[in-house]
Formats: C-alpha cells, sequence, structure tokens
C-alpha cells in the first residue's frame, strides 16, 4: 500500500517533474552532475549554477527533481526544498501554476512576492525555519 501511494505520488508530480528533467539534462550536457537524495535527483553545476546566479537562487524544486549552483547550496537547502516536493506531491500539475498565483497574490497585497508566498512560508513552516 505505502509503495503503491509513492507510485501515485511520482505519477501526479510528473509534469513538473518533466520540467526539472528538462533542466537536469540541460545541467549534464554542460559539465554538471547528479545526484540521488531521499527520492529525488538534484542537479548542480553546468547549466543549474548559471539559471541559480543568474535568478539569485540556491535551489529551486521542480518536482522530484531539485536543481542547485552546487552541492553545498542543495545540502543548506535539501530541507526546504524537501518541502517543497511533498507540496508538488500534493498539488501535481497546478503547482507551477498555483506557485506563481501565489506569488502575484502576495504581491498585489503589498507583500513580498517570494517571502510571503503561501507555498513558501509553507516549506519554512515545514522544514522549522523560523523566518
Amino acid at each position: 500500500m505505502i509503495r503503491a501511494k509513492r507510485v501515485i505520488a511520482y505519477v501526479w508530480a510528473s509534469p513538473t517533474t518533466l520540467v526539472g528533467l528538462t533542466a537536469g539534462a540541460l545541467t549534464l550536457a554542460t559539465g554538471g552532475r547528479v545526484q540521488r537524495r531521499l527520492g529525488t535527483l538534484e542537479f548542480h553545476g553546468g547549466f543549474s549554477r548559471w539559471f541559480a546566479e543568474r535568478n539569485r537562487f540556491a535551489a529551486m524544486t521542480l518536482g522530484h527533481v531539485i536543481i542547485g549552483r552546487d552541492p553545498c547550496a542543495l545540502d543548506s537547502c535539501r530541507a526546504h526544498e524537501q518541502a517543497h516536493v511533498r507540496q508538488v506531491e500534493r498539488w501535481g500539475i497546478a503547482f507551477i501554476p498555483a506557485y506563481f498565483l501565489a506569488s502575484a497574490w502576495a504581491w498585489s497585497r503589498g507583500k513580498h512576492y517570494y517571502l510571503d508566498n503561501y507555498f513558501e512560508r509553507d516549506a519554512r513552516r515545514a522544514c522549522g525555519e523560523w523566518w
């Protein structure tokens, strides 16, 4: 039963994971690396480093794929990004549009588009971050 639930979670999240696998393929094609951690593939270096530096983030979750600047960034962000993985498992294909809508909602109310985004607050709460 538990295995069936995990398979369903991977299938439900697969549209977002496909976006992540595209970023992962670009990462590997540009000299990056991949590691498997806690049911996800974590990519770093190459395209992932370039994209992270250009957009000023350490790591980003795309389904069951996490792209990060480097191994240290992935290590320091793992609990937070794993919280996002659980969110994707709940929201499925709606996760990416819902994430952007949550940012727009926060921004439209005069809040910070990232820090006050529902999904970011929820991830911080889930992994014990207090801010």
